[in-house]
C-alpha cells in the first residue's frame, strides 16, 4: 500500500478552508480523535519498532473539519495505523443536571394539565428546568447530538440529464390531459393519458442505477434478509402504532355529525359512477377521501357507515409514521427515529385526528413524505427524491384543503439551505431540485388545476371564509388577529388546543405531558445547536412549524377557530422529530457516562417515560375524548336502530320518519344509521307535511324530540289511539319520543 505523500498531507490540510471545486475529490473532514491519530502515522510517531502497518478504517463522518493542529487526509489515500493500544478512558460524570431538568420539566408540564391547571407555577419550574439544562451543558454532563453528515452521493456532482423523448411526449399527454379534464370529472381518457404522461416526465428525470444494482442483486441470489434486535424494535413499533389506531375503532368516536353525512352523499355519487375531480357539495372538498372510503365500502363490504369512513382515514393516518421515522434518521440517525415514531404512534394528537374521520389525517400522511425526500434531496443532491418529493407534494393537495400552504415550507427549505449553503454547486443543484418538484408537483396538481381555473370562487371559498371576510367582517386589526393567532398555535403542544371538540378534548395541551417537555427539551436543543454550528436543518426545524401551523392561524375571520389540532396536524411531523431529538439526547448522556451501563439504563429511563406517555394517550383518547365526543353529539345511532327494528319486522321504511327540530339530530345520519341509505337518504318529516301522512296506510312510525311537544299534539290529533314512549338515553338530554301507530 503507497504511503502518504506531502501532496497527501497538503490536500488534506489546505481543504477545509478551500471552495468545495478545489478540494479533493470525495474529502470530507474528520474528526479529533482520527485526525490526530492520522498525524501521527503521517510523523511516525505512533507506530512502535513492533507494530504492523495496516490501512486505516475510514473515519466516522464529522459535521467539525478538524482543528488547525491536526491535519485532515484525503479519505482515499492510504494511511498507517498502529495496534491500538489500551488507555484508561476518562469517565463523565453522571448526567444529574440534565436528568433533574428533563425531571423539572415533567413537573412543569404536569402543572399544564387539567384540571387545576396553573401555567404560572408551570412557566417558573420551565425556567428551573432551562437552568438545569444549562448548567449540564457548560459542565459538559452532555453535548448536543450531532447532525447527521450529509453526503453528496450518487449523481449529485454532475448534471441533471434529461431523456428528451420522454420528456416531450410526457408533456403533450399532459396537456391534452389538461383539456380533457373539464367537465370535473375522472374519465378512463384522461386519467389515463394523465398517468401516462405522469410517468414518462418522472422516466426523463429518473436516475435508474440502484434499481440496476438491485435487479443484479437479487438476480445473482444475494438477496439477504436478517432479523436483528433492531429489526423487532421496529416491529414492536408498527404493533403498537396498529393497537393504538384501531382498538375501539367502531365505538371511539361513537356518533357521526353532519359533515360525515356529505362526505357519505358524496361517496355514494363515486359509487354511482359519478367521479368528480372537486367535490362541490358543503363549500367543496377535494378527492382522495372519497374515492378511498368508496374502495373500502366497496371491498370490505363495511356498507355506507362511520366504520367505512374510519377505516379509510385511519389508515392513511399510519401513513406519516414510516415517514417520520425516516426523516428522524436522517436528521440523527435510526435512534431520532425510532422514538419520534414511537411517541407519534401512540400519541392523542395524531389519533383523534385520524379517528374523526375527515380529511385530517391526509395533511400529514403526505407532509411527512415531502418533507423527508425534499429534506433529503438538499442535503444529498439526489434527483430522485425531488422526484418522489414533487409526486407526494401534488397528491397532497388532493386531500384536504390546508395542504395548500404545504409548497410554502418547501419554498421555506429551499431559503433556508441558501442562506446557510455557501458552495455555488450545491446551490444551484438545490434550486434544480427545487424546480424539479415544482414540475412534478404541477403534473399531478394538474386536475384540480384545471378544474380552479373554470370554478374560481367554489375552489377556493371555504378558505376565503376564514382568510378574508366573505361571511363575516374581521372583529378586530387583522394584523393583531394574526400575531394573536400565531401565539396561541406555537403554545398549542403546551398549553390550549383550542374548543372544537369534535376532533380535541376543548381546552387542554396537545401533547401529553411526557411529550410535552421532550419537546421543550428538543427545542432548546435545536435552538443552541443552530447558535452554535448553523445547521441549516436546524433552523427549517424552528421555521417549519409556524408554517405548517398556518392553515390554523390564518382563520382571520374565525380567531376562535384557531388554535385547532385538524390544521395543524402537518406540523406534528415536525413536533414529534424534536421530541426524538430530545429522547436520543438523554440516552447519550447516559451512555456517555457508562459505555454499557449507561446505554441500557438510558433505554430503560426512556422506556419507561414512553410506557407513562402511552397510558396517558390512551386515557386522553379511550376515555376522556371518547365521553367529551359521546357528550357533545346527538345519539343517531339508537334513532338508527328504532327505525332498523321497524324496517326488520317487514314494514316499509317510507313510513318511518323523524320530526326536526332545532338543534337537534342530523336526520341524514338517521337514515345512514337505519340502513336505509342510499336507497332512502333522508329520514326526515316537516311539520308542516305531519297531515300529509293520513293517507299512508299503517303502521307508520315517527321520532319527535321530547321538547317538540307542538309536534306530538299534532300528531296525537292525528292518531288518538298511538302508542307513545319515551326512549331513554344514558345521557342526559339524549332522550327522544318513539310515536308508534299501530
Amino acid at each position: 500500500m503507497p504511503e502518504l505523500s506531502l501532496l497527501d498531507y497538503i490536500k488534506g490540510r489546505l481543504a477545509a478552508h478551500l471552495p468545495e471545486g478545489l478540494r479533493p475529490r470525495g474529502w470530507q473532514p474528520l474528526d479529533d480523535a482520527t485526525a490526530a491519530q492520522l498525524w501521527e502515522a503521517i510523523r511516525g510517531t505512533a507506530r512502535p519498532a513492533n507494530t504492523t502497518v495496516r490501512p486505516a478504517a475510514r473515519p466516522a463522518p464529522s459535521r467539525t473539519a478538524p482543528p488547525p493542529s491536526a491535519p485532515a487526509a484525503h479519505p482515499e489515500a492510504t494511511a498507517v495505523s498502529p495496534i491500538p493500544v489500551k488507555r484508561p478512558r476518562a469517565r463523565a460524570a453522571f448526567p444529574t443536571a440534565i436528568l433533574a431538568g428533563t425531571l423539572l420539566a415533567l413537573v412543569a408540564q404536569r402543572m399544564m394539565e387539567p384540571p387545576g391547571r396553573n401555567w404560572q407555577i408551570g412557566i417558573t419550574v420551565y425556567a428551573f428546568a432551562l437552568a438545569a439544562w444549562g448548567l449540564a451543558l457548560i459542565q459538559k454532563q452532555w453535548r448536543l447530538p450531532d447532525l447527521r453528515l450529509a453526503e453528496w452521493e450518487g449523481d449529485a456532482d454532475g448534471p441533471i440529464e434529461v431523456r428528451i423523448v420522454p420528456l416531450s411526449i410526457g408533456l403533450v399527454l399532459a396537456f391534452i390531459a389538461f383539456l380533457a379534464f373539464g367537465g370535473n370529472r375522472f374519465t378512463a381518457f384522461n386519467t389515463t393519458i394523465w398517468l401516462l404522461g405522469m410517468v414518462l416526465i418522472v422516466a426523463a428525470f429518473w436516475n435508474p442505477p440502484r434499481w440496476k444494482t438491485a435487479l443484479q442483486t437479487l438476480h445473482r441470489g444475494r438477496w439477504q434478509v436478517t432479523l436483528s434486535w433492531w429489526h423487532l424494535a421496529l416491529l414492536g413499533l408498527a404493533a403498537v402504532a396498529v393497537y393504538f389506531r384501531y382498538v375501539h375503532l367502531a365505538s371511539v368516536p361513537a356518533e357521526m355529525f353532519s359533515d360525515h353525512a356529505e362526505k357519505l352523499l358524496d361517496i355514494a355519487d363515486v359509487l354511482a359512477g359519478k367521479t368528480r375531480i372537486f367535490f362541490p357539495r358543503n363549500t367543496g372538498r377535494e378527492a382522495i377521501e372519497m374515492y378511498l372510503v368508496a374502495a373500502v365500502i366497496k371491498y370490505l363490504g363495511t356498507g355506507y357507515s362511520f366504520l367505512s369512513l374510519k377505516l379509510g382515514m385511519v389508515t392513511v393516518g399510519l401513513l406519516a409514521l414510516p415517514f417520520i421515522y425516516l426523516l428522524g434518521k436522517e436528521l440523527g440517525g435510526k435512534s431520532v427515529g425510532f422514538w419520534a415514531a414511537l411517541f407519534a404512534a401512540f400519541a392523542y394528537w395524531p389519533n383523534v385526528t385520524s379517528r374523526v374521520a375527515l380529511r385530517f389525517a391526509l395533511y400529514p400522511a403526505f407532509a411527512a413524505p415531502s418533507l423527508y425526500f425534499f429534506v433529503r434531496g438538499l442535503r444529498h443532491g439526489r434527483r430522485n427524491d425531488f422526484l418522489w418529493a414533487g409526486l407526494f407534494l401534488g397528491a397532497g393537495v388532493h386531500g384536504y384543503s390546508p395542504f395548500r400552504l404545504m409548497p410554502l415550507t418547501i419554498a421555506a427549505a429551499l431559503l433556508v439551505y441558501w442562506l446557510y449553503e455557501k458552495a455555488g454547486a450545491r446551490r444551484t443543484r438545490a434550486l434544480t431540485g427545487f424546480l424539479l418538484t415544482g414540475l412534478l408537483s404541477f403534473i399531478v396538481f394538474l386536475p384540480l388545476f384545471r378544474y380552479m381555473l373554470g370554478n374560481w370562487q367554489m375552489f377556493f371559498y371555504r378558505s376565503a371564509t376564514r382568510l378574508g371576510q366573505l361571511e363575516r367582517p374581521y372583529p378586530g386589526n387583522p394584523l393583531a388577529i394574526f400575531f394573536n393567532n400565531l401565539a396561541k398555535a406555537l403554545i398549542m403542544p403546551f398549553w390550549d388546543d383550542g374548543e372544537i371538540w369534535v376532533h380535541s378534548i376543548p381546552h387542554r395541551p396537545a401533547l401529553d405531558w411526557v411529550s410535552g417537555a421532550l419537546f421543550a427539551l428538543g427545542l432548546v436543543i435545536v435552538a443552541v445547536r443552530l447558535a452554535r454550528r448553523r445547521h441549516w436543518e436546524d433552523a427549517f426545524l424552528l421555521m417549519s412549524l409556524p408554517l405548517l401551523m398556518m392553515p390554523s392561524v390564518l382563520s382571520l375571520a374565525f380567531p376562535n377557530e384557531n388554535p385547532c389540532l385538524n390544521r395543524t396536524a402537518g406540523a406534528y411531523v415536525v413536533v414529534f422529530i424534536i421530541v426524538g431529538l430530545a429522547a436520543d439526547a438523554l440516552w447519550r448522556a447516559f451512555r456517555r457516562w457508562r459505555p454499557r451501563a449507561g446505554r441500557w439504563l438510558g433505554i430503560g429511563l426512556l422506556a419507561l417515560l414512553a410506557v407513562i406517555a402511552a397510558r396517558a394517550n390512551y386515557d386522553l383518547v379511550f376515555h376522556q375524548y371518547a365521553d367529551e365526543f359521546r357528550a357533545g353529539a346527538w345519539n343517531t345511532t339508537a334513532i338508527g336502530e328504532v327505525i332498523h327494528g321497524f324496517v326488520a319486522l317487514g314494514n316499509t321504511p317510507q313510513r318511518a320518519w323523524v320530526i326536526p327540530y332545532p338543534y337537534w339530530v342530523d336526520t341524514r345520519l338517521v337514515a345512514i344509521n337505519a340502513g336505509l341509505f342510499p336507497k332512502i337518504a333522508d329520514t326526515a318529516l316537516p311539520p308542516q307535511s305531519i297531515a300529509e301522512t293520513r293517507s299512508v296506510p299503517p303502521p307508520k312510525l315517527f321520532i319527535l324530540k321530547p321538547e317538540d311537544q307542538k309536534s306530538l299534539d299534532m300528531l296525537q290529533h292525528l292518531y288518538p289511539n298511538a302508542i307513545v314512549r319515551l326512549h331513554p338515553s344514558p345521557l342526559e338530554g339524549k332522550d327522544f319520543i318513539v310515536f308508534f301507530v299501530p
